[in-house]
């Protein structure tokens, strides 16, 4: 990795990613007596909130464990900045920052909160997607950059 222009790049995708996910949320906990709210005249989009005790879909949510959780997300942090420092494409770059911010903004959550605050809600008709968040979004995109670069590039 080169330190200046890339290292600026992947600080600068990372706390953007962070800042957006954290005002987000407070927004959300801010007006949350408003909601759910129906966000689409086609029926796919509400805004609802959720405290998530647990990972992606709340899994793990019954064991009470967040802050440990919280740990876990900030030791990935550390090896995905690793990661970002041998990365040699700006497409990996740009996948792993984009990892880096949702995990810290996730991480920021669970351990000054105890949860992880969800509100997008997609569905279609009786189908619903488990509520998520701006810093899941950023993972999820960070990690199909990251493995288009992985299996596409050499």
């Amino acid at each position: 990795m080169k330190i200046n222009k890339d290292f600026i790049l992947a600080f600068t995708i990372s706390s953007i990613a962070v800042i957006l996910d954290q005002i987000s949320k407070s927004l959300i906990l801010k007006y949350k007596f408003l909601l759910p709210m129906k966000l689409s005249s086609f029926d796919i989009l509400n805004i609802v909130y959720v405290e998530n005790k647990g990972i992606s879909f709340g899994i793990l949510s019954e064991y009470n464990i967040p802050f440990w959780l919280g740990i876990l997300s900030f030791t990935i942090s550390l090896y995905v900045i690793f990661l970002i420092v041998k990365s040699e494409s700006k497409l990996e770059l740009t996948g792993l920052s984009l990892i880096l911010g949702g995990a810290i903004g996730n991480g920021i959550d669970r351990l000054f909160s105890g949860y992880v605050i969800d509100f997008i809600d997609l569905y279609y008709r009786n189908f619903h997607w488990p509520a998520f968040n701006f810093a899941d979004s950023f993972i999820t995109v960070g990690a199909i950059l990251f493995f288009i670069k992985l299996f596409f590039f050499k």
